[in-house]
């Protein structure tokens, strides 16, 4: 069976993963500030699970940098009240900028797409969703 767009912005599981996200949001956000800004801006909180804070970043010296700061970030992370008991650093290494394949940023929406796209919006409760919608709606129309 079909849910609708309203079942599931109201249902359990998405209310669930909002909720997790805004904790590694602020989780990221206390990593950030016990970082110095050189090391900061190049790692971001991937998850924590069972007292262990998933951290990614693109550089093998940025950590093993990260690394040399561990145990002093886990004592600082655990002053702030947080359950973390240790720091796994993850190296996500990114291609080369001249090996990217370029984003198709020309996403054009049929005209029949954005009349069903809008009358599915018009059945939503006034939310951030719909209103983004909305916004996402005149902006394609703006653009015929």
């Amino acid at each position: 069976m079909a849910r609708t767009l309203q079942s599931f912005l109201t249902s359990p599981e998405l209310a669930r993963i909002a909720r997790m996200a805004a904790t590694l949001r602020q989780l990221d956000a206390h990593w950030q500030k016990r970082l110095p800004a050189e090391l900061a801006q190049h790692s971001r909180v991937i998850s924590l699970e069972a007292g262990t804070l998933l951290v990614s970043t693109r550089s093998g010296a940025i950590a093993a940098k990260l690394r040399q700061l561990e145990t002093r970030l886990v004592a600082q992370l655990s002053e702030m009240g947080l359950e973390i008991n240790a720091i796994r650093i993850k190296v996500q290494v990114e291609t080369r900028p001249f090996e990217r394949k370029k984003p198709n940023r020309n996403l054009a929406l049929s005209p029949k797409a954005l009349q069903v796209l809008a009358s599915g919006t018009a059945q939503l409760a006034d939310s951030p969703v719909k209103e983004a919608l909305l916004r996402l709606i005149a902006k394609r129309r703006n653009r015929e």
